[in-house]
């Protein structure tokens, strides 16, 4: 039995189809948890593909998971098991999110050559400068604003229900991105000035062969090499969270997790997803807002 197949209790990952449907259904593509994307949650868990997802048939895949999980067959899973699949599934997650990224990356660049030589010369490259340029100033214009926050708390709440992507880098498309991106003195704004040397900085960083021109290659590289970067924050002390959560499922702090210490975890993702409360996870549901979230304590 191989361990990599359990989903944690922040996050429900789809690998494999579940061992309990009567017949192999068609693969179904890495989707997010939680019940936020009530469609892709209901797809994730629906066993016999009836588009209504019943506590049993939830209860039953995550009983496949954890047996699955459970590399020893000892009928429990322990911290070194749980932090396996854990690392086994983001692997495989952030393996696919990067490809979609810098297939993306690749449309962008042909957004960029406007006369379609191959090649992005600098004079296209300030042209796309101008257009980020402007986005970055309305988003720093909207900041604060009431009516902006009143969009970016909607724009929240569809997010809520939409899978989160965990390499997504900067956007200069809202504030926080644009400052991100162009803030080289951490001063809480982007002079024109500023913006320019960063933008000439990031051209010379690409143009390898120092040609004054940009191949696909030379923009492909320097946006994995700053997406490889990303991902190396976002999988750095990944381990120690996971004990953490581990620490947290394990409620008798005995070392060792069995399936019913799990699925309190489970019955708190299935009873999030099921919104109108009434047992059944469907489309229903998803015509539903999210629950809210939960507020934080404040600090001390």
């Amino acid at each position: 039995m191989k361990p990599g197949l359990l989903a944690s209790a922040c996050a429900c990952v789809l690998l494999s189809a579940p061992a309990f449907a009567q017949q192999a259904p068609t693969p179904r593509p890495l989707v997010g948890g939680h019940g936020n994307n009530i469609d892709a949650f209901v797809a994730q868990h629906d066993g016999n593909a009836d588009g209504r997802l019943t506590w049993q048939e939830f209860d039953a895949f995550r009983r496949s998971r954890f047996d699955a999980t459970d590399a020893n067959g000892d009928g429990t899973v322990d911290v070194e098991e749980y932090v396996q699949e854990f690392e086994d599934r983001m692997r495989e997650e952030m393996e696919q999110s990067r490809g979609e990224q810098v297939e993306q990356t690749r449309r962008r660049f042909a957004a960029l050559d406007a006369d379609k030589d191959g090649q992005v010369s600098k004079k296209e490259f300030d042209a796309s400068g101008e257009r980020v340029w402007t986005e970055g100033q309305k988003a720093m214009a909207s900041k604060g604003d009431a009516k902006a926050d009143e969009e970016k708390t909607a724009e929240a709440a569809a997010r809520f229900d939409r899978r989160p992507n965990r390499l997504a880098l900067p956007s200069s498309h809202t504030a926080e991105g644009f400052l991100a991106l162009y803030d080289g003195n951490g001063d809480g704004k982007v002079e024109r000035g500023e913006f320019d040397r960063a933008r000439t900085e990031q051209f010379a960083r690409t143009d390898a062969d120092r040609n004054g021109r940009l191949s696909q290659d030379e923009y492909l590289a320097e946006y994995e090499d700053r997406l490889d970067r990303h991902i190396a924050t976002q999988t750095g002390g990944s381990d120690k969270q996971t004990r953490v959560r581990f620490g947290a499922l394990d409620t008798d702090k005995d070392g060792k997790m069995t399936f019913a210490e799990y699925q309190v975890s489970g019955k708190r993702t299935f009873d999030a997803a099921d919104r109108n409360h009434d047992g059944v996870v469907d489309a229903a549901d998803a015509k539903l807002p999210p629950p809210p979230r939960p507020e934080r304590p404040a600090a001390n």
